[in-house]
């Protein structure tokens, strides 16, 4: 599938920017993302040390430990280096792209078979390393981000919108291949070297879409494309068509032709199946030109039938056409009786139909057979990728049950657009990937009265019913299930809205109980008598909450109300004789604002009767034993024993502190991870011998309560070091954000073969 791009706003005809003005463009974003990449190449090189250790202590592997302390020593010796030279390689590669795009172009249509060279077999595991790393970029990248810098980037340099990853100089590619040059020269094989940039990995992840964000602004600015429509395209549309009937022979090339006949599996081939992927590249020379319709007929057939390798190794290529030149075939046009037969399948599928539908058996041997070879590979893999689909885990049953309905509609998508297998932003692979994400969410319900499963049953009832040839139609169901997710989102929200409230209103209260507890603490003596640290701890606590929470003012406000507990002590304080008149001035006073404050918090009459008796004793032995201390001036010491003794016993009470005694230490790992926690986080919880997944979805101000909330389960709020409690006996673990649906699966078809040896 192409993507083209509507123009609007000023400059929107690539002739109608100057090559100078062009030029000078490219290289104000070069800057801009050398810059930016720099900084997240810094910030990177100060945490990857660590990280390449954690790894380390967690492995098993001596071999694998050696190898990732190796890398965090290098790391630690070049890291001047490595950023030095990224800088420079990074501009190299840009200015390369951007210079040779047409060339390059060029090249790649009018390369021929006889032109293939045997490729080292380490210089292939570098470029799968690099294309690993780049392809679990891109799936970070926001879509729309990726897209405006394609199309910006292809209107600068005159083109369409550069969808070869090759050409597009801000690429993942571009920035990983840029760090592979930068650390080529350090000392260590490949196997070190691939742990650095495993290492470096997330955070270009996490950066590049900031970085796109701010290089799509700044052309923004300067009017390049200041909108982009998106327009869906099929491969049939491209040029490649019934105006132009191309023989299989010449569409498959011979190295397309070699690939699958690597996996004959015949012992004739027996040498072929061994070779490496470089080495098959070229296998095209000995079978002496390109292959007949038969040959590749007959090696269709026996891929088919053959181990499940051979379709592994085809999955490959059709997944990255561009390594095993397989870019002409997946232009070819598809075969008109076929599209007939699925059109007919289309139109006999009834709504109630799901999983138990055997598509292959409806759609019949004959009509398979008489469909060209490339075809009979599609149907078979989309087949597979039901299949996988249907035994994925992390899909509820009901969601595929509606998925399985769609399988006629998306063997005739993968059919009209062939890169399907290739392109994460193929339409149809796009629904079944969000419609996955959003039946994973904690937070949606799945049963089969949901308003999303409902309204997925009416997408897909429209889909099935209304696909003819337009790729764009996906992408419409995909916009209705999105307002129905979104109706869903505000739905909950309103319903936790209250709950949200309540929780942060005991927040706040909770703080300001802590923090009147300990103004309390610190103003109390161990002279106060018991019954007045009762009273303070008890009562007076709930007062100052009150003016606290209620922002309060004057008399009753939170500051006025500490200057209460203040007076309070004194007044019960050992006296002396000049102080016996400025204690009864003050109580009046005293004795209002009290009274005021038990009012504010109801309360009860025998309690606050209870108090000002105590208090009234309190004062009259306080100024009595002022009086004998001055009638007593010869025995100061004997005096100062007494009102001591008066003064009740020196104990504090059992007030609790602010923080358990057993707090974690901040640097705590599980601690750190609760802290660190951000909304939309997944949390599986161990209950029992279930596991509930639930979903963070509030975060209260002061970050001392963590709400998670599961459609099937309902809400739980927990404290950080609670939660961090649960992590650490191994009732919680946060879950990792997946793969989309639609990359696991093609992952899964591939093998482990399609991935480096230390992912």
């Amino acid at each position: 599938m192409d993507t083209t791009v509507r123009r609007s706003g000023i400059a929107a005809d690539a002739g109608s920017r100057s090559a100078p003005e062009s030029k000078a463009l490219l290289s104000q974003c070069r800057e801009l993302a050398r810059s930016k990449l720099s900084s997240i190449l810094a910030d990177a090189l100060d945490k990857v040390e660590n990280d390449l250790f954690s790894l380390a202590e967690a492995s098993t592997s001596r071999a694998e430990q050696q190898i990732l302390f190796e890398a965090m020593s290098q790391v630690k010796k070049h890291r001047t280096e490595i950023k030095a030279s990224f800088d420079r390689y990074f501009v190299e590669i840009f200015e390369r792209r951007v210079s040779s795009r047409r060339a390059a172009t060029f090249a790649k249509n009018e390369m021929r078979v006889e032109e293939l060279t045997l490729v080292d077999d380490a210089a292939m595991e570098e470029d799968l390393v690099v294309s690993d790393l780049a392809r679990k970029t891109t799936n970070r990248i926001d879509p729309d981000q990726l897209l405006g810098i394609r199309a910006r980037f292809g209107h600068l340099l005159a083109s369409d919108a550069i969808e070869d990853d090759t050409a597009n100089p801000l690429s993942p590619e571009a920035v990983f291949e840029a760090l592979k040059l930068a650390c080529a020269k350090l000392p260590g094989d490949f196997a070190v070297k691939r742990s650095m940039l495993n290492a470096f990995q997330p955070y270009v992840a996490a950066g590049i879409t900031h970085l796109y964000a701010d290089v799509n602004r700044n052309l923004i600015a300067h009017h390049v494309l200041p909108r982009i429509k998106h327009h869906v395209k099929r491969a049939a549309d491209t040029g490649v068509g019934a105006s132009q009937p191309l023989a299989l022979n010449q569409a498959l090339a011979a190295s397309q032709a070699m690939n699958l006949a690597q996996l004959w599996g015949g012992a004739q081939n027996a040498a072929a199946a061994a070779m490496s992927a470089s080495q098959a590249l070229s296998l095209g020379q000995l079978l002496g030109g390109p292959a007949g319709s038969a040959e590749l007929s007959q090696l269709v057939a026996n891929v088919l039938n053959g181990p499940p390798a051979a379709r592994s190794q085809v999955t490959r290529m059709l997944a990255d056409p561009q390594r095993y030149a397989m870019e002409n075939a997946l232009a070819l046009p598809a075969s008109p009786a076929l599209l007939t037969s699925l059109s007919a399948l289309q139109s006999a599928t009834l709504p109630s139909e799901g999983g138990a539908f055997d598509f292959m058996a409806a759609l019949g041997d004959q009509v398979r057979s008489q469909s060209h070879p490339l075809d009979q590979l599609t149907i078979e893999l989309v087949n597979m990728v039901f299949e996988y689909i249907l035994d994925d885990r992390h899909v509820p049953e009901t969601v595929k049950h509606e998925i399985s309905r769609l399988q006629i509609v998306a063997v005739k998508a993968a059919i009209l657009d062939r890169t399907f297998f290739a392109r994460r932003n193929h339409p149809m692979r796009q629904l079944l990937d969000r419609v996955a994400e959003v039946a994973s969410d904690p937070e949606v319900a799945t049963d089969e009265a949901s308003r999303f499963v409902i309204g997925l049953r009416g997408a897909v009832d429209y889909l099935v019913h209304k696909f003819t040839d337009d790729l764009a139609i996906f992408t419409a169901a995909l916009e209705t299930l999105e307002k129905i997710v979104e109706e869903e989102r505000q739905s909950r929200q309103t319903e936790l809205a209250p709950t949200t409230a309540e929780l942060t209103r005991k927040e706040e209260a909770e703080i300001a109980h802590h923090t009147a507890l300990a103004e309390i603490k610190r103003r109390v003596t161990r002279k106060t008598p018991p019954f007045v640290r009762d009273f303070l701890y008890q009562w007076w606590t709930k007062t100052l909450v009150d003016g606290y929470l209620k922002e309060r003012e004057g008399d009753d406000s939170w500051t006025h109300r500490l200057g209460v507990v203040d007076a309070l002590v004194w007044s019960v304080s050992p006296l002396r004789t000049a102080e016996i008149q400025q204690l009864a001035a003050m109580l009046p006073t005293l004795m209002r604002s009290l009274l005021r404050g038990m009012n504010a918090i109801d309360m009860p009459s025998d309690a606050r009767h209870g108090f000002f008796n105590q208090l009234m004793h309190a004062h009259t032995a306080a100024i009595n034993a002022a009086k004998a201390q001055a009638a007593k001036v010869q025995q100061p010491v004997a005096a100062e024993v007494a009102t001591a003794a008066d003064a009740g016993p020196a104990t504090e009470p059992d007030v609790p502190d602010e923080a358990p005694a057993t707090t974690p230490p901040a640097d705590d790992y599980f601690v750190h991870t609760a802290m660190a926690l951000e909304r939309g986080a997944v949390v599986e919880f161990i209950d029992g011998q279930a596991e509930v997944r639930s979903k963070l979805i509030w975060v209260s101000p002061k970050q001392t309560i963590l709400l998670f909330t599961s459609s099937a389960a309902g809400a739980r709020k927990l404290a950080p070091p609670a939660f961090a409690e649960l992590l650490r006996d191994g009732k919680a673990r946060v879950v990792e954000v997946s793969e989309a649906l639609m990359d696991r699966v093609v992952h899964a078809m591939m093998g482990p073969e399609s991935l480096p040896a230390a992912a």
